[in-house]
């Protein structure tokens, strides 16, 4: 069948995702310290790290929602802090709305909006992810015609029902569809057990885990993905 639609990954794919999660928590650490200093006396950085994992664990039904987890551990902090209902709510808008500007901060790889914006005119291009960056703020937002996140398909990759649920909803074939990803979990096992080709972008050439299906095809760098297609049949020419 026709290629109709290419998907990416977001964090590690697109930018790198530790570097842009650190400086952010730092800013917001920072953040507490000029509102709510009673925060940071008490915890570290690492210590609000702890709190949000042992809080995904306890609440598994938001644990593939990061903006819920997040929300949840603002209200962690609140009830902690002893805060009345009127400045819990603002505590939570401020605090998230502080955090998602400072998240949605990348640095970009240099090759992902040349490359982007030439496949763009030849297939309809679309985000998958596991986290809650806004392609919108980070500007991606007129290159991809929409983002499918595991807070809307209710699990994270590489549970079937992400890339299952994004095939429903637009009425896709799995054969119509190839999922470039950074991670042979989540991203390549993730998309290969629905029957979508998936190419594996392994910018730091790691070794490929041998118990897992091997991916379509594997790259270095995205700017690859071009030339890549036209060698599989899938463009005709740049």
């Amino acid at each position: 069948m026709t290629i109709k639609l290419l998907t990416f990954d977001l964090d590690d794919t697109l930018w790198p995702c530790m570097a842009t999660i650190n400086r952010t928590e730092k800013r917001l650490h920072q953040w507490f310290s000029n509102y709510h200093p009673q925060i940071t006396q008490q915890y570290t950085i690492q210590h609000l790290r702890d709190k949000r994992l042992q809080i995904a664990k306890k609440h598994q039904h938001i644990a593939h929602d990061l903006t819920a987890l997040r929300k949840k551990s603002f209200l962690q902090l609140s009830i902690e802090m002893e805060y009345s209902a009127s400045d819990t709510e603002q505590f939570i808008e401020n605090a998230f709305q502080f955090y998602m500007t400072e998240r949605n901060k990348v640095d970009l790889y240099d090759d992902v909006i040349p490359t982007l914006k030439y496949l763009k005119s030849k297939y309809r291009l679309a985000a998958v992810t596991n986290g809650n960056a806004d392609i919108f703020k980070i500007g991606l937002g007129d290159l991809f015609e929409f983002s499918w996140s595991a807070a809307k398909a209710g699990k994270q990759k590489p549970h079937p029902i992400v890339f299952k649920s994004l095939l429903a909803a637009y009425q896709l074939h799995p054969e119509e569809v190839i999922h470039i990803g950074d991670d042979p979990i989540t991203d390549i096992q993730g998309a290969q057990q629905l029957g979508i080709r998936a190419i594996w972008l392994n910018r730091n050439k790691k070794k490929w885990p041998e118990e897992i299906n091997p991916p379509f095809i594997e790259i270095y760098q995205l700017k690859q993905l071009p030339e890549l297609l036209i060698s599989q049949g899938l463009l005709k020419s740049l």
